[in-house]
């Protein structure tokens, strides 16, 4: 009787000891010291909310829409002053699609200003690499393949392609017919862009909103110069480079606060 019963309390004492063994042990989450700064970009083409495959008057008074609208930003920073927040490599934005937004995380403080280059700047571009490989990319990155933004035939990506047609009947009741695409991408259009008099904080482990405005018609017309979409209707940069400068120019001028 006494050896049944040492029998059963030390089984009793393994099973408890085994249990013990398998359980696992959550260690708690690590508190996070940072805040999530979303940065929402909202088109407009003459005030209206824009859309690709819609119809509006363009900035040459014509009817027109687009087709493909989509940019790289390189090396967003929030900033302080002069102090960076918080940073972000590379970024496609694409208006086709729903989420129009680009997420980074943030130092607390006090964002003053976003700073973004306009296009994909050099080290990315794969420009300077003879190994550079843009399959090496998973199809969710924005330097993937699978993005369109590459130039098979030649080196680096398109800064921004910029696709559509122009209703060019005399009585502006034709559905849009002529074609218009401009292509911008080479190293030497890459260019830093800044956007200052922001007041936005930042506090740790909350989401802190930023939103800028581009006037789609800004790309393409300045104060002192328009740019005729149906006589210039085309560039892929080496080209016409003085056009395809133009219009990435005009289009980071045209990201601005809201």
């Amino acid at each position: 009787m006494k050896n049944i019963l040492l029998f059963l309390l030390t089984a009793s004492v393994l099973g408890i000891a085994s249990c013990k063994k398998d359980e696992q042990v959550i260690e708690p989450e690590p508190e996070k010291t940072t805040g999530t700064v979303e940065i929402r970009f909202i088109p407009t083409m003459n005030g209206e909310v824009f859309n690709v495959n819609q119809n509006f008057i363009g900035p040459n008074g014509l009817r027109m829409r687009y087709e493909t609208f989509k940019f790289y930003l390189s090396n967003i920073q929030v900033q302080n002053g002069s102090s960076v927040l918080g940073t972000k490599d590379i970024a496609l934005v694409d208006f086709s699609l729903n989420d129009r937004s680009i997420s980074l995380e943030s130092k607390e403080g006090t964002i003053s200003q976003v700073n973004f280059g306009m296009g994909v700047k050099q080290d990315l571009n794969g420009t300077a690499n003879p190994n550079f490989n843009p399959a090496a990319y998973p199809m969710d990155h924005p330097l993937s393949i699978y993005a369109g933004m590459y130039w098979t035939w030649a080196s680096g990506y398109i800064f921004s392609k910029l696709e559509g047609r122009i209703d060019t009947s005399a009585a502006q009741n034709q559905d849009p017919a002529y074609s218009f695409f401009y292509h911008s991408g080479i190293d030497t259009l890459y260019a830093v862009h800044s956007i200052s008099g922001l007041n936005t904080v930042v506090t740790k482990g909350q989401k802190t909103t930023i939103n800028l405005k581009i006037e789609v018609n800004d790309v393409f017309r300045t104060p002192s110069d328009t740019i005729d979409m149906v006589q210039k209707y085309f560039t892929h940069t080496t080209d016409d480079l003085e056009l395809a400068q133009k219009v990435i120019n005009n289009l980071g001028d045209a990201i601005r606060k809201q």
